[in-house]
């Protein structure tokens, strides 16, 4: 019976979201313990108010909680109490076996570097996002952690996602590319060049060279690798453009009568692409690198989020995903 904790002082919604998600997983496969980091009052009253009972669910009261403006390794350091760094010592001492939370991800970062530690090998934990594209989802990775990277360091992020990819998405040899300004191999900045040099020897790798932003979104490879800063800026610009592009299709459809009858016309087709580019299905993104599975889910993350990473993490446990990734870095 698999352990996994839930962070339930993180995110922008409060925590009914995230209790309806574990109600709907116990409710599907009761052969799961939950451990729930947060206010145990509120907690309990949550679960109280829906009728269900505190079987299978442990709660660790926390009393601090980590702000999203809070400086990262300082937090971690002096608010021993909060659900973050409580959930990281169950973590590393394996008395849960995954950690699922909203809340800050430097914090989480932090953590999962000074706390969980790294696998041995691996010099720094990485975000990897799961993005939808036009053929498979796609790893962005680094996503956000590190934005000053080194190029052994984009080589142990495309070893760490290649076995994170082939065993989330049972695709063995996923291809990698290397995220530049051009396809050419002497194209890009000093970082990706070097990088390119070590993903390039490596034939365990399915290296296919550099890519471009634009061509990402049509499935032109399984995995980019980036650094931290160029990766977290393709991500808002991704994220920004899906929002624009929903918000002026949904004006033009009002905007008259002729309009809104083309609009339920073509509403079932628009129902499909929705839901083909939704990336909640996937769940949260993983933070490769570290001794233990940790899972972070947006901050505005709603039910369906939360139930999509419950499901990722007994899928990757099941896999042995932090097994597999220690015995690759040990060969």
């Amino acid at each position: 019976m698999y352990n996994i904790g839930i962070d339930a002082m993180g995110g922008d919604n409060g925590i009914e979201y995230l209790i309806d998600a574990v109600i709907d997983s116990l409710n599907n496969d009761n052969n799961v313990t939950f451990t729930l980091f947060g206010n145990e009052n509120e907690i309990k009253n949550v679960f109280n108010s829906k009728n269900v009972s505190l079987s299978n669910i442990n709660i660790i009261n926390c009393n601090d909680k980590i702000e999203m403006n809070d400086h990262p390794v300082f937090a971690i350091r002096e608010k021993v109490d909060s659900s973050i760094v409580k959930s990281a010592n169950m973590i590393k001492n394996r008395e849960i076996d995954a950690f699922i939370s909203a809340g800050s991800t430097g914090a989480l970062i932090a953590a999962a570097q000074f706390l969980v530690k790294p696998i041995k090998g691996v010099d720094r934990p990485v975000l990897g996002a799961i993005l939808p594209t036009n053929k498979d989802p796609m790893i962005l990775i680094d996503s956000g952690c590190n934005v000053d990277s080194k190029p052994e360091w984009l080589y142990q992020y495309a070893k760490l996602s290649n076995i994170y990819y082939s065993l989330m998405f049972d695709k063995k040899r996923p291809s990698i590319g290397l995220l530049s300004v051009g396809v050419e191999e002497n194209k890009g900045n000093i970082l990706t060049k070097e990088a390119y040099k070590l993903l390039k020897q490596d034939s365990n790798l399915n290296f296919i060279g550099n890519v471009e932003a634009r061509d990402l979104m049509y499935g032109i490879c399984d995995i980019v690798v980036t650094d931290g800063f160029a990766g977290n800026v393709f991500l808002k610009t991704y994220e920004g453009t899906a929002i624009l592009l929903l918000k002026l299709i949904k004006e033009q459809i009002s905007s008259s009568i002729i309009s809104k009858i083309g609009g339920l016309l073509i509403k079932p087709a628009m129902k499909r692409i929705l839901k083909k580019y939704d990336a909640t299905i996937y769940g949260g993104a993983p933070i490769l690198g570290t001794d233990g599975l940790i899972i972070k889910c947006h901050g505005n993350s709603k039910k369906g989020e939360f139930y999509s990473s419950i499901e990722q993490v007994k899928n990757l446990l099941n896999k042995n995903l932090i097994t597999n990734l220690n015995e690759s870095f040990v060969r």
